[in-house]
């Protein structure tokens, strides 16, 4: 392929399919990269749940020409980190590096996905870590509540059962089952290359076509299909607090009313200004922490609140997050509310867009979930064109169900979880 010079952002598709979204940033003398498969814990069978979140750890088991202390040298050589990261529905490699080294960078994540070092012995002595990682999570409550809410909300489907496996699932995984798992995921269709900051744009183009320009194509495997349903999960800890999980629907990802919901997530609990930090912590005092969030996949979407208290308090705030979800369903967001939120949203979008590694990722969605580069210019015209019946309808929605609740911590707060279900049932 001839690749000419530009500097303005580019979307390259390679012969094969492979994607590149090559995005300068003038004045960077650092570059992020990354290579992005659509593929994650959502396309594992249930016996090899885990085999993912593995997949990405023995990644880092050396590759290419490298064992693992000369590949982590390799990088740090040159100034660099490398990372790597397992989600439902996608795992992503990257770099860190200094602009003149980004082709470099390329090649070792090239080598992570292609050519790794997967020996049996390594990939047993991965397990025990990830075992312990397990073990972390179960330990910290505020993420075993999540664990229990998307479980509970996702009952029988993969986006149900937790991204790091379970002990006997993990087990079963092979240096076999790892080769099956990319061969079966790793096509032309699914990987995406990405490039933010300062870099040799013709070195970097020349290096994915030579790296990925290769791949086979190969069925497309569809997720399993999602939706959400009504659900409730407890579990008793001796806790000094209990923590508190609940979500109604949302629209997913790449959907024309993401701006709107985002912008209604602010408003409910985005910040310190937002409507439950100040009733449910401020006035009230119920709260050390509590906040909302976001999660979207590509065919459903939630809006959740996180909150920690003490147990004599769970019940009231469960009331008072259903009383909010209530209130701006009916009634929608005040003007400066609204001012407020777009402006918020509006200055996170620029801030990511200032932050080359937050780029690359976002260039990588907008490839996924749009098959273009979205200007942020674009986004930001969005979120302005939100307006108040926009907000109060993603609340209408949220409010019509089906909704889910998760508590962890002492018997006498896991009631909250019943507390908000019945508020809408």
């Amino acid at each position: 392929m001839v690749f000419a010079m530009t500097a303005v952002p580019e979307r390259i598709a390679l012969p094969n399919g492979v994607r590149l979204a090559l995005d300068p940033m003038p004045g960077l003398e650092t570059a992020a990269l990354g290579v992005w498969v659509r593929v994650g814990a959502r396309w594992e069978e249930a016996a090899h749940n885990g085999v993912a979140h593995l997949f990405e750890h023995m990644a880092f088991k050396g590759a290419g020409g490298r064992d693992a202390q000369a590949f982590a040298e390799a990088i740090e050589n040159v100034g660099g980190y490398l990372n790597a990261a397992t989600s439902y529905e996608r795992t992503s490699y990257t770099a860190r590096v200094t602009s003149e080294h980004a082709p470099f960078a390329l090649d070792l994540l090239a080598d992570m996905l292609r050519d790794p070092h997967w020996l049996a012995d390594d990939l047993e002595k991965e397990k025990g870590v990830v075992a312990q990682e397990r073990g972390e999570a179960f330990d910290q409550p505020d993420d075993r509540v999540f664990e229990l809410h998307q479980a509970a909300l996702f009952p029988d489907h993969p986006l149900g059962r937790p991204i790091l496996g379970e002990a006997e699932t993990v087990a079963g995984v092979s240096v076999d089952t790892l080769h099956a798992f990319r061969d079966a995921h790793t096509t032309p269709a699914r990987v995406v290359v990405c490039v933010s900051g300062g870099y040799d744009r013709d070195r970097v183009a020349e290096t994915a076509q030579r790296r990925f320009g290769d791949l086979t194509a190969g069925p497309m495997i569809p997720p399993a299909p999602a939706r959400l349903v009504a659900a409730e999960a407890v579990e008793a800890r001796k806790l000094e607090q209990t923590h508190l999980v609940f979500s109604a629907p949302a629209p997913p990802a790449g959907d024309d009313a993401a701006p709107a919901a985002w912008i209604f997530s602010e408003i409910f609990g985005g910040g310190m200004a937002s409507r439950l930090f100040q009733d449910v912590r401020e006035t009230r005092g119920l709260v050390y922490a509590i906040h909302s969030w976001l999660d979207v996949y590509e065919d459903v979407g939630r809006v959740g609140v996180y909150a920690g208290c003490a147990a004599k308090n769970a019940k009231v705030v469960a009331q008072c997050v259903a009383d909010a979800f209530a209130a701006l369903a009916k009634d929608g967001p005040t003007a400066a509310e609204l001012t407020r939120a777009k402006a918020v949203v509006s200055a996170q979008t620029l801030m990511g867009a200032e932050a080359p590694l937050a780029r690359a990722e976002a260039r990588a969605a907008q490839l996924f979930l749009r098959d273009r580069i979205v200007p942020f210019a674009e986004i930001r015209a969005r979120i302005a064109a939100v307006t108040a019946d926009d907000v109060r309808g993603i609340a209408a929605a949220a409010v019509a169900g089906p909704v889910a609740a998760a508590a962890i911590g002492p018997k006498t707060g896991l009631g909250a979880a019943g507390v908000f279900r019945a508020r809408f049932s």
